[in-house]
This record gives C-alpha cells, structure tokens and sequence, in this order.
C-alpha cells in the first residue's frame, strides 16, 4: 500500500468529519414544554438578580412552599441565563453541541496517547449514536465535557506528560466549578479513585499517596457550594424522597417494554461488547495498564442498565476500551498484515463518514430529518396565549409542563408542580397531584382547596392517569377548553368572572374525544 495513502493530512480528514458527524446528532430543536431548560434559565436570572431563594427553597411552586430544596445545578442555569440573554436558544444549542464536541475530543485526545489515531477515531464513530441518547440541553453537558476533561489529565499524567503539581493545579479549581454546575460532580472524584486503584495494582506507594491526596483535595473543595456537606453529599441523598418515576431513572428493560429505540438495543450490544473486551484484557494480561478504563467503563456499564442516563457516560467510555483493545490486537499480527490494517482504517473511517453524513432517515445518519437549532417552531405559543391575555388565577398542571411554565410565566404565577421530583414530597405526589387526576371526588376536593382556575398541560403525557383525566375535563361542564395545539391545552373554570375569556376563546367540546398520539 502506498505510504501516501496513510498520512497525516488523511487521518487528519478523518478527524474533521468525525466531529461534524457527531455534531449533527446533537444540532436537534429544542422541545421547551418537557424540557427543564426553562426553569434553568430563570434559575439564572433570578441568582444574577440577587434572588438566591432558588438555591435552597421550592420558589417556583405555590403547593409546596416551604420545602427545602438542593439546588446542585445553579451554576449551569446561570451560564445558561447568560448565553440565552446574548444569543437565545439557538445559542443554548450550539453551546451544547460543543459541550458534546469537547467531551468526544478529550476522550480522542486521551485515548490516542496510546493508540493508533485511525482507530480511535472508528471507536469514537462506533459510539457516536449512543453517545446522543440525551440531545436536550441540559446541565449534564457540562459533566460529560468535565468527566473526559478529567480523564484527559489523569492519562496525561500517567503517560508522564504532566506532574503532578500541574494535576492538582488543574483539577482542584475544576472540580470547584463541577460542584456548582451539576450532580455528576461526583464523577471526577470516581475518576481519581480508578486512577488510584490503578497505582495500587501497579504497586507505586509514591503515586498512589499523592493521588490519595488529590483525592482527598477533590472531596474536600466539594464543600465549596451553597449548601457545604448537604451539597457534597446529594448524589447520596437526593433520592430519599422522590415520589415521581422519571424515565431518565428507569432501568433498560423497563425502558425496553415501552419504547421502540435502537439506542437501547445498540447498548445492549456494546455492553455485551465491552464485558467481551474486559475479558480480552485479562486473558491478554494487558488489564492493568488498563484499569481506569475497564473499572468506568463497567461502572458506567451497570450504571445504563439500571438507569439509562448512564448510557452517554458508558458511550464516552467505551472509546478508549475499545481502542485499547483494537490496538493490542492489530499491533500483534505480522509486518505486512498490521502495515495494511493501519492503512485502510483512515479510509474505512471517511467512507463511513462521507456516506452517512450526508444521508438522511437511518439510525447511523447523522441527519435524521429533524436538525436545527434553537426552538421548536410555535413552541412558545402556549405561554404567549396565557400570558397576553392575562388568564387569572391559578393553575393545575402536570409534571411535564412545570419548566415551561416557570420560564413563561414565573413573574405573575407559580406552579401547581415541576419536573424536579426532589423538590416535592413523596406524599405530595402519592396522595394529591396523581390521586387529583385518577380519583373524581379528589380532584373536585383539592381543585376546590387549591383554587384552581385554570388547567394547563401537555396534552401528550403518557402517564396512566394523565389522558383519561384530559378526556373528562374536556367534557366536564365545570370547566371549558379555551386553547389548543400540538402539544398543550388549555381549559378555564366555567364561572361568571371567566365570562370574559370563555366567550372569546371558548373551544367546542367535540374536538377533545380521543388520546392524541405521542
């Protein structure tokens, strides 16, 4: 094979496509009714506003007051608030598209220390599709970019490429700012337990102090948060009262009797996969050198299956198991084999990347027909409606549409709930908001108690109780649709002072006969 077939320029090609396509599966619209963006985004205004109820009570609700809340991802809702104020939404996408860019990057660059570049960059194309499992702009971004960040250093240092000094020069004042953007903070503290472990295997007692000692700094400056040791210790508590089933929490076959996504079953394989790899290392004898990434990539490996927003984490780390594993075995075969294998994996990369980046419709497509950036369109036009024509009183609406709300209307109206199920008790949930929609006396009880004059949901909730409480609201003469469209409805109480409203915008009842499709 001709050595100009397998050069820099090419690989180098490679890398650009590599990160378009993997870009594009990230550049998706926002979907503002379900999203938490909203309330991030007023998280910020109010903090930068001198508002810091946000950070320890639930503000935003009118039937929880005086709960406690842990707000872990202030941070992230102010940077959100600031992009958002100098570029909008079609800022937020773009911020997170390089979030997602720079994770794939760190993890490129960590990963190709120690292996062939060309086959790193197949492995990261292997993971890509996984790795976009969650596209909504989220606070989480900034925990995949930091996690790959951290492992980046830590290869670097193990590779002697940096000291120690500069290690802990670079990690301590990250994992200050980690702590106040995200829960996953956690994460680098696991990451330096790994790398620990790993000079514990090797039998290095001065590496393995100073990393205790990194250790140690990293749990210690996670005190630096509003809330200190509370703050530190959320990822172990915020689930002791979390009355809400959030799919984002449930495990891969819960996820798998539901929904119809190949992202599980391409999961599913590369799990299968990786234990295969793990395997590999160890008949090989090759596993300590590869501890880090065998320990996080099994941790984020059970972590997927048991709730399935570990799945990008175990995507990231799936890349550098994978290459490891690919370049022991492709540096093991004769002269001539390895010289071939090494100098087709660059072309292999780019038609892979020149076919599927341009096509359409296919789960390995980068563009799936529904690219851009920015919002959904009409997507605003719900809280425009309520709020332009100054619908009074309160609301009830459902967990979905909580974030919505807030971002349109947290000025003049809280929220009956919101899609943080820590900030609301268990009992809330179990014996007021899901009874007020299954049981007739509950929701004529409570909707009295609450003063509920408006309803407003997201009309495409999946919830058992949620479309047949629609269906009987829409025919209860109690109360009146008054706004609709593809995803939420409105309806007003049938009252003298609503007269106003019913007349203007009243909906006839015979649209409402059926569950919409999702």
């Amino acid at each position: 094979m001709p050595k100009f077939l397998n050069n820099k320029r090419l690989i180098g090609i490679a890398s650009v496509l590599t990160m378009v396509y993997a870009g594009f599966f990230f550049a998706t619209p926002i979907n503002l009714a379900t999203a938490d963006l909203g309330r991030h985004i007023v998280n910020g205004e109010l903090i930068v506003n001198g508002l810091t109820d946000v950070l320890y009570s639930n503000h935003y609700s009118f039937t929880e007051t005086k709960r406690n809340f842990v707000n872990h991802h202030w941070g992230s809702g102010v940077l959100f608030y600031y992009i958002h104020s100098l570029a909008g939404f079609k800022g937020l996408s773009v911020l997170y598209i390089l979030l997602n860019l720079c994770a794939i990057a760190f993890m490129g660059l960590a990963s190709s220390a120690r292996n062939k570049l060309s086959i790193v960059l197949l492995a990261i194309i292997s993971a890509v599709p996984l790795l976009a499992y969650r596209v909504e702009v989220r606070p989480e971004g900034f925990s995949y970019a930091l996690l790959a960040l951290y492992y980046l250093l830590f290869s670097k240092y193990r590779a002697g490429k940096m000291s120690f000094k500069w290690l802990l020069i670079a990690l301590l004042p990250l994992q200050v700012v980690w702590v106040n953007l995200h829960i996953f903070f956690f994460l680098g503290i696991l990451t330096s337990g790994a790398f620990l472990l790993e000079s514990l295997t090797i039998g290095d007692k001065s590496q393995f102090k100073k990393l205790l000692g990194l250790m140690v700094g990293l749990i210690a400056v996670s005190l630096i948060n509003p809330h200190v040791h509370v703050g530190l210790l959320a990822p172990l508590t915020i689930f002791n009262e979390y009355g809400y089933m959030v799919a984002e929490n449930q495990t891969i076959l819960f996820m798998h009797e539901r929904f119809s996504n190949p992202q599980l079953y391409h999961f599913e394989f590369f799990g299968i996969l990786a234990l295969a790899l793990i395997a590999y290392t160890i008949i090989k004898g090759i596993w300590k050198q590869n501890l880090p990434e065998i320990l996080l990539s099994l941790s984020f490996l059970i972590l997927g299956a048991i709730a399935v927003r570990g799945i990008p984490l175990f995507a990231l780390f799936f890349i550098p198991l994978l290459a490891s594993v690919a370049n022991h075995f492709v540096q093991g075969l004769n002269y001539k084999t390895k010289d071939f294998v090494q100098s087709v994996l660059p072309y292999t990369a780019i038609v892979f990347l020149a076919l599927f980046i341009p096509l359409k419709g296919t789960y390995l497509s980068a563009q799936k027909g529904f690219e851009g950036l920015g919002l959904y369109e009409r997507i605003n036009n719900c809280g425009n409606f309520i709020r332009d024509n100054e619908l009074p009183g309160k609301m009830f609406n459902n967990y979905d549409f909580g974030s919505y709300l807030i971002y349109h209307l947290h000025a003049t109206k809280k929220v009956f709930v919101d899609n943080r199920p820590e900030a609301y008790s268990v009992t809330f949930f179990d014996s007021i908001y899901k009874p007020m929609q299954e049981d007739e006396k509950v929701w004529k009880e409570k909707s009295e108690e609450y003063g509920i004059n408006l309803i407003v949901f997201y009309r495409l909730d999946n919830t058992p109780w949620a479309q047949p409480f629609l269906i009987e609201r829409a025919k209860d003469p109690e109360w009146v649709p008054i706004y609709v469209d593809e995803v939420s409805l409105i309806l007003i109480r049938n009252r003298e002072s609503n007269k106003r409203w019913i007349e203007q915008f009243a909906l006839p009842r015979d649209m409402f006969t059926g569950v919409p499709n999702n």
